[in-house]
C-alpha cells in the first residue's frame, strides 16, 4: 500500500498538466506493502510467544539489516550515506520499534530497541516521515519473509528518506494512457525487451534496448504529456526500487529485476505501479554502459534517454518490424479482451461514483493510504482508489469498494446514501468516523 498527502491547492491551468493529480514533489510518502510474516526468527521447536515478543525479534532483526546495508553501502550509489533513523511500525496496533529514542513520545528502550506507539494523525506507510522534529525511514509489520525482497523495501525506504535533497522527485499527472490498450500493449513489450536486454551481452544486449526504446517512444507519443508523466514516477518510484534492487538484492539484481518484469507482465493496473519494473531495469542497463549515469541524473531526465545516448543514439527500428520477437500477437489478444473488461469497470465506477447518488467529502490537508496496484483512472472525473483509507481535518474514512478523487484533489465522492450512528457513517463498502464539529448534511461533508 501507497501513502500521500494532497495538494494544498489546485494547480493553476498553466501548470495543471505538468501538475497533478499526485504532485509527486510533495507527496514522497508513497509506499507499496509486500509480505507475510518476516523471516522465522524461532526455530519450530521453541516454545510459543507472544506476537509482541514476536514482532520486536523481527524488527530488531531487520534493522539490523538495515544498518548492515547502508554501511556496506557507505554513501556510493548516491554520494550519501543511506543510513539514518528507521522504525517499523505494525498497521493493526500503532507499535512502533525504532532504532533511536525520541523527545516527547515515551519511547521505552528495550534492548537495542526502543518502544512505544505512533501517534494518531500520523500515517502508516513503507515510506520516509517527518515525526518529532526526525525524518526517518518507515517500514510496515509483517515483513517480507524472503530476505531479497526484505532487503529491497529497506533499501528503497532509506532512498526515499534522503531523496529530497538528492533527487527531489517531480511534479506531474498520472499517466492514465497505461490504462488504455495499445498504452499496456506498448508497455509490456517495452519491459519483454528490456528483460533480454538483462540477459545479454554486446550487440544482441543493444539490439533488445534499441527495441524496447522503440515500443517505448510510439507509446509516448500516443497521449499528451505521457513523456513527463512517465518520467516523473521513473525518478520517484523507479530510482528507489533501483536502489533497492542494487543494494538489497546485491549480487542478484538482475535476476531479481528480470523476474519483476516478468511478474508485472501478467499484473493489471499499471498507472501507479509500472516504475518498480522499469526503474531497477533502465538503471541496472546504465550502470553496465555508462557506469557515471547516476552523477548527472536530475529530477527532468528520462531514463530511456540516458539509455539511448549509453549505445550512441541512432536510429529505433520500426515497431512493426521488431515486436513479434516479444509475443505481440498474444498480447495484443490478452490485452483487448483487457480494453473490454476495463470498460465494464469504467461503467460500474461512473454508475456508483459519479451518476448515482453519493456524498461528498472535501478534500483539505489529506492523506490517503492506498495499494498503487489497482488504482482506476476515470477520465476526465478523477481517479478511483477501490480500497483506501483516508484522514482529513473531518476524521477518518476507510473504504473497501471504491472512492473517486476528483482531477483537481479538491473532493472525494462515495457512493451514497449512508447511516448514521452517532458520529460514525456507514454505507455501501465504506465507514466514516467525523471528528467533532463536522456532520453529513445534504450528501456533502461539511462544518457544523
Amino acid at each position: 500500500m501507497k501513502a500521500i498527502r494532497s495538494p494544498a491547492r489546485k494547480p493553476s491551468s498553466q501548470s495543471r498538466q505538468g501538475s497533478h493529480t499526485m504532485p509527486i514533489k510533495h507527496h514522497r510518502r508513497l509506499w507499496l506493502t509486500i509480505g507475510v510474516i518476516a523471516e522465522c526468527l524461532l526455530s519450530t521447536s521453541a516454545p510459543a510467544q507472544p506476537l509482541s515478543t514476536q514482532q520486536a525479534k523481527a524488527a530488531s532483526y531487520a534493522i539490523t539489516e538495515y544498518h548492515i546495508l547502508c554501511h556496506r553501502d557507505g554513501g556510493r550509489l548516491w554520494g550519501r550515506s543511506l543510513c539514518g533513523p528507521i522504525m517499523l511500525v505494525d498497521p493493526e496496533t500503532r507499535a512502533v520499534y525504532a532504532d533511536r529514542d525520541t523527545t516527547g513520545h515515551d519511547l521505552r528502550a528495550s534492548g537495542a530497541l526502543f518502544i512505544g506507539t505512533l501517534p494518531q494523525g500520523i500515517g502508516m506507510a513503507n515510506t520516509a516521515i517527518d515525526w518529532a522534529g526526525t525524518r526517518w525511514t518507515m517500514v510496515l509489520l509483517p515483513l517480507p519473509s524472503d530476505r531479497d525482497r526484505r532487503e529491497t523495501l529497506l533499501m528503497h525506504e532509506a532512498f526515499h528518506r534522503i531523496q529530497p535533497d538528492r533527487l527531489p522527485p517531480p511534479v506531474a499527472v498520472l499517466p492514465d494512457h497505461l490504462d488504455t490498450r495499445d498504452g499496456r500493449l506498448l508497455l509490456r513489450l517495452e519491459w519483454r525487451a528490456l528483460a533480454r536486454a538483462l540477459r545479454t551481452q554486446g550487440e544482441p544486449q543493444r539490439a533488445a534496448i534499441r527495441d524496447a526504446l522503440a515500443f517505448r517512444a510510439l507509446r509516448r507519443s500516443l497521449a499528451i504529456e505521457a513523456t513527463g508523466r512517465e518520467n516523473a514516477l521513473e525518478i520517484n518510484e523507479g530510482i528507489a526500487e533501483y536502489t533497492g534492487k542494487r543494494l538489497g538484492a546485491g549480487k542478484d539484481a538482475v535476476a531479481s529485476t528480470i523476474g519483476t518484469l516478468t511478474d508485472y507482465d501478467r499484473r493489471d493496473g499499471y498507472v501507479r505501479s509500472f516504475a518498480y519494473a522499469s526503474g531497477p531495469a533502465y538503471g541496472l542497463l546504465l550502470d553496465r554502459l555508462s557506469p557515471g549515469w547516476r552523477n548527472g541524473l536530475r529530477p527532468d531526465s528520462d531514463l530511456g534517454v540516458l539509455l539511448h545516448h549509453a549505445i550512441g543514439d541512432g536510429a529505433l527500428p520500426a515497431v512493426e518490424a521488431v515486436r513479434d520477437r516479444y509475443g505481440f500477437a498474444d498480447i495484443r489478444s490478452e490485452e483487448t479482451a483487457k480494453a473490454e473488461a476495463h470498460a465494464r469497470q469504467a461503467a460500474h465506477w461512473r454508475a456508483a461514483l459519479i451518476d448515482g447518488p453519493v456524498i461528498r467529502l472535501p478534500l483539505i490537508d489529506m492523506q490517503i493510504e492506498f495499494s498503487p496496484q489497482n488504482v482506476f483512472t476515470l477520465p476526465p472525473s478523477g481517479t478511483v482508489y477501490p480500497t483506501a483509507t483516508i484522514r482529513d481535518a473531518w476524521g477518518t474514512l476507510t473504504v473497501e469498494q471504491g472512492v473517486l478523487i476528483a482531477q483537481d484533489w479538491k473532493s472525494a465522492s462515495i457512493a451514497g446514501p449512508g447511516s448514521a450512528h452517532g458520529n460514525d457513517y456507514a454505507g455501501a463498502g465504506w465507514s466514516l468516523k467525523l471528528s467533532p464539529g463536522w456532520i453529513v448534511s445534504n450528501d456533502s461533508v461539511r462544518r457544523r
